[in-house]
């Protein structure tokens, strides 16, 4: 009976390698909270509160939630299992699910500095950026929530440099962490691929009519203008839009895949939208151009200024071990840090 029961036969499944299979649980495990327990979780996160007891008995009450999403943030494959077939109207709500779950753990965070266990936490801001990565960037949206949580973590790790003891072995597994977890960057570059695929399955007549609702967030009222213009728009008009909006998604890559510096990308880019709008108001080719493609400017605008900071936090912690290194800190940045991207050049010290 021994030898039947331990058979590798009987043997229990393998954990999932699929990261979304956990957080999808990871949703469900949490205790929900009223109100006023997610506003006083939010602001520890933020770090505009210090621990309570009934905050640390709440997060205590996610521990299962919190578990779960710590080993899928150790998993390399995340794929959301999203309905990319639906294009603009497909359902994304694991984006809003990951928020609320991302202030659970960055209050956990809070507390655990708050007790000492700054190694902890800092473990803690490492699954942040992890999870932050399994955000994707095949969305913009998906993007920019990334970016944010990333941005979240980055702030936890800030406050934990300045508030914890300085300990060598400490800051060498945080540089060398970092420099794993940074070497799998998300990018704008390939948000606006799958846009570009995303916004021509839609360029077709019988769908126009859906991109407008979509985009505009309510249905098309049969006397609007909207309306109108729509029953004015054959295959061939929506062919020269296709044409047009081939072309100007053509300059958007070419200018994200070219290297150079912050200054002149950001500036072509804001040009490369002051033309659409310019053009839109005398060319009805560029109109559903002028409706889907985003100011992307903005959106690089962002993502630089997130890597940025990432590369502020890693530059720290170098200057943070040269310090302890030493017993004072550095006259001048040790060399080969990364760089601030909105100038190119090496961080002001």
């Amino acid at each position: 009976m021994l030898l039947i029961l331990t058979s590798p036969a009987l043997a229990y499944p393998p954990d999932p390698d699929n990261a979304a299979l956990l957080y999808y649980q990871s949703y469900i495990a949490y205790e929900k909270a009223d109100d006023t327990m997610r506003e006083m979780v939010a602001d520890l996160s933020r770090g505009k509160i210090e621990p309570n007891e009934r905050i640390k008995n709440y997060i205590e009450n996610c521990r299962g939630a919190i578990n779960l999403a710590v080993a899928a943030a150790e998993i390399p494959n995340c794929n959301w299992g999203l309905k990319y077939s639906d294009g603009f109207s497909m359902l994304m709500s694991h984006l809003a699910q990951t928020r609320k779950l991302i202030f659970i753990i960055g209050a956990e965070t809070r507390i655990l500095a708050s007790e000492g266990d700054y190694r902890q936490a800092l473990d803690r801001c490492l699954t942040l950026r992890k999870i932050s990565q399994h955000m994707g960037d095949e969305t913009i949206i998906s993007l920019l929530v990334a970016k944010a949580l990333e941005k979240m973590a980055d702030n936890h790790i800030q406050y934990l440099l300045g508030d914890m003891p300085q300990d060598l072995q400490t800051l060498a597994w945080l540089k060398n962490q970092l420099v794993i977890i940074e070497s799998r960057p998300l990018s704008s570059k390939a948000t606006s691929k799958y846009e570009r695929e995303l916004s021509l399955e839609h360029m077709h007549l019988d769908k126009l009519k859906e991109l407008i609702e979509i985009v505009t967030g309510k249905p098309l009222a049969p006397d609007s203008k909207e309306a109108e213009q729509l029953r004015n728009v054959d295959q061939a008009l929506i062919d020269k839009n296709r044409d047009y909006y081939i072309n100007h998604m053509d300059a958007l890559q070419t200018i994200l895949s070219t290297p150079m510096t912050y200054e002149k990308a950001y500036t072509e880019l804001k040009k490369l939208n002051e033309q659409l709008k310019k053009e839109v108001a005398e060319n009805t080719a560029a109109t559903i151009t002028s409706i889907v493609a985003p100011a992307y400017q903005k959106i690089y605008n962002i993502e630089t200024r997130e890597n940025t900071f990432s590369n502020a936090i890693r530059a720290a912690v170098e200057v943070y071990i040269t310090k302890v290194k030493t017993g004072q800190l550095p006259e001048e940045l040790p060399a080969g840090l990364p760089k601030d991207l909105f100038s190119g050049k090496d961080f002001k010290y």
